[in-house]
């Protein structure tokens, strides 16, 4: 048995053993037991608000745990470097200068009056974090699954929910990928979720935590986020994981390819054995799609709408495979980090693409000299925060041959490299399985059952 990563740090131990005992006293015995993680999701916060849908135990290392009914809110203040715990009274209940945890217990009764998102005998232990946080869907008052963990800084507190990979993921799938997508596609949407989980625990442990709730590791919501569909393609695949030669692979995924993925090799400067460029078009797994040679050939490329798996009208925004943005010159120098300043933009030169039409080396020619931007994410946000650094350009000037206008025509969204989500939604309409997607999409790996 895995022992879990959250017992190998002291101020996590005690809830962590409760959530194993919980675990283990449902029936887990004999089984394999679901990593834990530790997801951010809020940091620096002056304030934080807990409130408890089933009784609540909160723990502080050395003290005598406190418990609290259901429906209690708890306030946190961040105050020199610690926090005060008050109820919803404003009574000031303890102050801490380590971590507290506070956890969800089995009721006495039935609550009162229960939350009434779902009847309450279908709702999972939740604790809702009251007020926005930072999911892309701008809804407050968020519930999550598991356990939550309360870490005072310098700048104020993280939050940190603590739960099994398994529940995690309920919350992410259907965040990553709409629920009505085909369910091959969400099941490998939840194999790669599992897998990148695992291999990239301890990604943000410089934070205090394992991965936060964003795009730059994976998206996700908690429970509001949950639907039947995607549950379903997390619990179909339990446990499973892409491995290379007996390793879990980085298993990184973007949104829409535009037609070619992305090589680790160009977008990282390192070659990945498993996570090379494959054509996202109508022949996968039979003729190559021919890469354009140079920038005429790329500009009609990606100025064409081709019928590709990256383009799935009925499931995801055209725009996210073919777009295009207009950026004025004086947008696009006021939106320059300093260290790309060139003064008045003349031109804009891409230098180097990836096989998918990234463009990794870029030069800004200006009037006060000229400069070279490297990376695809350095150059998406020059730009105003491009989808994808597929793009190319096409400049308008005024009378005196000063650039005024550049149009940008670009493909995909996102980085490109491993699966494409929008591709595996088109090969789960044709039939394939979520196994042959992930095979597909990731060269020369397995899936395995842990």
């Amino acid at each position: 048995m895995r022992v879990p990563r959250a017992l190998l740090t002291p101020c996590r131990g005690i809830l962590t053993l409760l959530l194993l005992i919980i675990v283990l006293a449902t029936g887990a015995q004999g089984q394999h037991l679901p990593v834990m993680m530790r997801i951010g999701l809020q940091t620096k916060q002056p304030v934080v608000r807990l409130l408890g849908e089933l009784p609540l135990r909160l723990c502080a290392t050395g003290s005598k745990p406190l418990d609290f009914p259901a429906g209690t809110t708890l306030t946190f203040n961040a105050k020199d470097g610690g926090m005060v715990v008050s109820d919803a009274t404003g009574r000031e209940l303890l102050t801490a200068s380590a971590a507290l945890q506070l956890q969800s217990l089995p009721p006495v009764a039935p609550p009162a009056n229960p939350p009434a998102m779902l009847p309450a005998a279908q709702r999972p232990p939740l604790i809702d974090l009251l007020g926005p946080t930072r999911h892309y869907d701008g809804k407050p008052d968020r519930p999550y699954r598991g356990a939550f963990e309360i870490c005072p800084h310098s700048e104020g507190l993280t939050v940190v929910n603590v739960l099994n990979i398994e529940d995690y993921l309920l919350g992410v799938v259907s965040s990553e990928m709409r629920f009505d997508y085909p369910l091959e596609a969400l099941k490998a949407q939840a194999v790669a979720a599992r897998t990148y989980a695992e291999k990239n625990i301890g990604r943000c442990g410089a934070l205090g935590y394992d991965l936060d709730d964003t795009p730059g590791c994976q998206v996700y919501g908690g429970f509001f986020s949950e639907d039947p569909h995607t549950t379903q393609a997390v619990r179909e695949t339990a446990g499973m994981v892409i491995t290379y030669k007996a390793q879990l692979i980085d298993a990184v995924y973007a949104s829409n390819s535009g037609g070619i993925t992305e090589s680790a090799e160009e977008a990282w400067g390192k070659p990945v054995p498993y996570l090379v460029s494959v054509p996202d078009g109508p022949t996968a797994g039979e003729d190559p799609v021919t890469t354009p040679l140079n920038e005429k050939d790329w500009a009609l490329y990606l100025k064409v709408v081709h019928n590709w798996f990256g383009l799935a009208p009925d499931f995801a925004r055209v725009e996210s495979y073919r777009w295009v943005k207009l950026l004025t010159r004086t947008e696009l120098e006021a939106g320059l980090p300093a260290k790309y300043q060139v003064g008045t933009v003349l031109a804009i030169t891409p230098l180097h693409r990836g096989a998918s039409g990234r463009i990794t080396d870029m030069r800004l020619t200006g009037s006060n000299g000229s400069v070279e931007i490297k990376t695809e994410a350095s150059i998406k946000n020059a730009f105003g925060k491009l989808r994808s650094s597929a793009f190319t350009i096409d400049t308008y000037y005024d009378d005196n041959g000063v650039p005024v206008v550049f149009a940008l025509w670009g493909a995909g969204w996102g980085h490109g490299i491993g699966l494409c989500q929008v591709g595996a939604v088109s090969l789960a309409k044709q039939g394939w399985t979520f196994q042959q997607i992930i095979k597909y999409y990731y060269k020369g790996v397995s899936i395995e059952e842990l």
